[in-house]
């Protein structure tokens, strides 16, 4: 108003001063565009565009990426590298870096040098992408950035849940778990699910975040998929133990996942085992296992060096391995690349656990349990050499980047405690000998 604000030239010429030195400079608001820009091609565009193109995914994450490098090299290009070599010389990243120098050595004698050296690229290149995008993300979340993933994927649950309703052929059809849109955009679910809701409990926003499980578990139930049930089912066990004590569940966790990954080729043998002594006959179902201990048994000082990277996708798509091969990444991981690869990894899945478990409290339920989702699906054969699962990790990866970096956003001061913190204001009597607090009125 006038009284406050007194109109004319000259005042509004003020005002337009005061507005300009109080906006963000140029490239602080571009960083902020871009970025934004970034993480809603991601985590809007990407599961949404998934229902209807198959190859969204390969485009999206690429294009999101960029966008978000881009922006932080606008806003704070300086401190990225600082943060990237911490990543690299933690725990997980000395693992990460191990495991992936084995593939890239076992390549030399693998059967497939040519498939196997494009494939290990591509992997490569996404997850170097997604870990500098990690990495160089803003050190805080904006508040609106972290409603962007839980927005999309309840858009996309949604629309999935409707096209299933509806029972498009083009949406269900296919031969193969990993071949169906619909059953990608369930995995896509169910992968993503677990940083949107820990964006959601962050701000506490807890109706929101039961909507979003319960529809999500309504994609799961959908599908009739015991696996994805599994998963949701173990994802949501492991959020409610860890709220009350994630250090201890992330250590029970690491010595669950940590023995099964060293001593999976035992595993085939006690199956085995266990239908000699019960008397039960081998169904169907039971040849992934028989095939992998006959395996084993023909081809055991393989267990040292593995068959190179890619092995596993090849034989079977060549016919070189028995079509009721495992397609569990237990199975990958050993037949691939042996004792070392599968010792890399389990250090890897261990030291991921530990610092997930030594995180805010906040974040560490959703980060156990999207950990455990993720290796559900995995270790029970559901696209664990699949370029668009390995492309699906690295967006979890800037999901969860996004989630710990939103932690500070919580912590805001509320009226009674800015108040505290001020200091008292002198007390000046006034003409009728009564004093006031001038504190108030002194705060600007």
């Amino acid at each position: 108003s006038s009284e406050f604000w007194p109109s004319g030239p000259f005042h509004e010429a003020e005002a337009m001063s005061v507005a300009l030195h109080s906006s963000d400079p140029p490239a602080e608001a571009a960083a902020k565009v871009l970025i934004r820009l970034g993480l809603a091609a991601l985590f809007v565009a990407l599961p949404c565009t998934g229902i209807f193109w198959r190859g969204a995914i390969y485009v999206l994450l690429p294009i999101g990426a960029t966008l978000i490098l881009i922006g932080a090299m606008l806003d704070q290009p300086r401190h990225g590298g600082r943060r990237l070599r911490g990543a690299l010389v933690s725990p997980v990243g000395g693992a990460a870096l191990f495991l992936i120098f084995w593939a890239c050595l076992s390549l030399l004698w693998t059967p497939f040098p040519q498939e196997a050296t494009g494939r290990f690229l591509k992997s490569a290149i996404t997850t170097a992408l997604a870990v500098l995008v990690a990495v160089y993300l803003p050190q805080k979340s904006k508040t609106l950035d972290l409603y962007l993933l839980p927005a999309g994927l309840a858009v996309a649950s949604v629309a999935t849940l409707a096209l299933v309703l509806f029972g498009s052929s083009w949406f269900l059809g296919g031969f193969e778990f990993d071949e169906t849109l619909f059953e990608r955009s369930m995995v896509t679910a169910i992968v993503l699910v677990w940083p949107a809701l820990g964006n959601l409990s962050l701000r506490e926003q807890w109706i929101g975040a039961a909507i979003l499980a319960v529809i999500v578990a309504a994609v799961a139930l959908a599908g009739f998929a015991q696996i994805a049930l599994l998963a949701m089912g173990a994802g949501a066990f492991t959020f409610a133990m860890a709220m009350s004590s994630p250090a201890r569940t992330a250590r029970v966790l690491a010595w669950i996942f940590g023995p099964l990954i060293l001593f999976a080729p035992a595993l085939p043998f006690l199956y085995r085992l266990i239908l000699h002594l019960t008397g039960l006959e081998a169904g169907a179902g039971s040849a992934p296992m028989l095939i992998w201990s006959d395996l084993i048994v023909s081809q055991w000082p393989r267990l040292i060096t593995g068959h190179g990277f890619d092995f596993v996708h090849q034989g079977l798509s060549f016919g070189y391995l028995p079509e009721r091969a495992p397609r569990s990444l237990l199975f990958v991981i050993w037949y691939d690349l042996g004792l070392a690869g599968a010792a890399g990894f389990m250090v890897l899945i261990v030291q991921a656990f530990r610092s997930a478990g030594a995180i805010a409290a906040k974040t560490a339920p959703a980060l156990l349990a999207g950990l455990v989702a993720i290796l559900t699906i995995a270790i029970l054969g559901i696209a664990a050499s699949q370029i668009w699962w390995v492309t699906l990790l690295d967006c979890d990866v800037i999901a969860f980047a996004l989630l710990s970096k939103g932690i500070d956003k919580t912590h805001r001061l509320d009226a009674q405690a800015i108040r505290a913190i001020e200091p008292e204001a002198p007390q000046e009597p006034l003409d009728d000998g009564a004093a006031v607090s001038t504190g108030a009125a002194a705060t600007p």
